[in-house]
């Protein structure tokens, strides 16, 4: 499972799972001490863990 800040290069590394937030370059997880958004990243990154996704599929949340 990966968190990607860059679409266009997991696009072409095909992880079996990605979650891609629309953060900017190092702030995977958003903002800092901002909890409530940390969490429900985390969360539905690990939510991908019960998909049924094709290497490659990445999907787009937008928080």
């Amino acid at each position: 499972m990966s968190i990607s800040l860059n679409l266009a290069i997991t696009k072409k590394v095909k992880p079996p799972r990605a979650l891609y937030p629309g953060f900017s370059l190092g702030h995977p997880m958003g903002r800092a001490h901002d909890r409530d958004i940390q969490l429900q990243v985390l969360r539905d990154a690990l939510g991908l863990l019960e998909l049924d996704l094709e290497p490659g599929e990445v999907v787009i949340k937008s928080y």
